[in-house]
Order: C-alpha cells, then structure tokens, then sequence
C-alpha cells in the first residue's frame, strides 16, 4: 500500500512537472489570439477526479504557487484558484460517473471555465464588465482549447509511465470490490 502511495506521488510529481516544462516553453507559441490550453490545470483536474479533496487541494495549491512563482502576476492568485477548483472537482467526482471520457472532458472544460472565473474575479475586483469579458474572449477559448490539447498529453504522459503490456495505473483510490 505504501509503495503504491509513493509510486503514486511520483507520477504526478512527474505528470505536474512535466506539464509545468511546456506550460513555460511551448505553450506560448501554441497561443490563438488570447486562448492557450492550461496544461497545468489540465493536471491538477485529472488528479482531483482519482484523488481525495484533501490530496487534489494541495497539489492544486502547489502547481498554483510554483505558476505563480515563475509566470509573475499575483502572488497566491493560481494557488488559491487551481487549489479552490481542484477541492471542487474532487467533491463533484463522487457524484458523477467520471470514467466516462466525454465526462472528464466536461468536468476539464468546466474547471477551466471555473478557474478563470475565480481569477477574473480577484484580478478585476468589483468590474463585473472587466470579468464578463475576459470570459467571453479569454476562457471559452482556452477551455475549448484545453479539452482539445490536455488529453493527448494525458495519454503520453500514460503511456511514458505505463508502458508494461498488461499494467495499468489504478485510477480509484478505493480498492475494487470482490
């Protein structure tokens, strides 16, 4: 149990880090007008849909402040957005059927969306105009624009770390039933 807990980290240490490299390197040449996909959000989503709230809050709290620490702008603004929207997503995890793929894609695309929302919202702080528009023509954009990049990066970054024939990763932290 334990060396699956540790196995587990290290993924998405891995699976974060990763994401964090291309988030400050290719990414921004990837950019159509002011949309970009969010890779590492992309990430701190897919691990809140298998983990505990406890879990996926810190991992958005980090990924949030290590984007806060080397993009600039406000500092705590990712952490707390990232870390507020992974806690959500992990609570709605429990009640949707998140195995599906067009499921995840509308929770990725959402998230986006929610994200921002809460961004906007401590960027432009009392101009419901300036939020309104920056959602209009920044997020729906780039949440479009995740749901369509983040799943082939999902799938390398899976198949780098799974390449065994027969291995798969287990995406439930609740062992199945017998």
């Amino acid at each position: 149990m334990r060396r699956e807990l540790v196995s587990e980290i290290l993924f998405e240490t891995a699976y974060l880090g990763f994401a964090f490299v291309l988030q400050s390197s290719l990414v921004s040449y990837m950019a159509i007008g002011p949309a970009r996909p969010d890779l590492i959000l992309g990430c701190t989503v897919y691990i809140a849909l298998w983990r505990g709230p406890v879990h996926s809050t810190v991992a958005g709290f980090v990924a949030g402040l290590l984007q806060d620490l080397s993009f600039g702008g406000g500092l705590g603004l990712n952490s707390l957005c990232k870390s507020v929207t992974a806690f959500l997503v992990s609570h709605v995890s429990s009640r949707i059927f998140k195995e599906r793929y067009w499921t995840q894609l509308v929770v990725l695309g959402c998230s986006v969306l929610v994200h921002d929302l809460l961004y906007f919202v401590f960027l432009h702080p009392g101009s419901v105009t300036a939020v309104g528009l920056s959602l209009v023509t920044i997020s729906l954009g780039s949440a479009l624009y995740t749901v369509l990049v983040f799943p082939a990066y999902d799938f390398v970054m899976r198949k780098l770390f799974f390449r065994r024939e027969g291995v798969e990763r287990e995406t439930t932290v609740v062992p199945p039933q017998q």
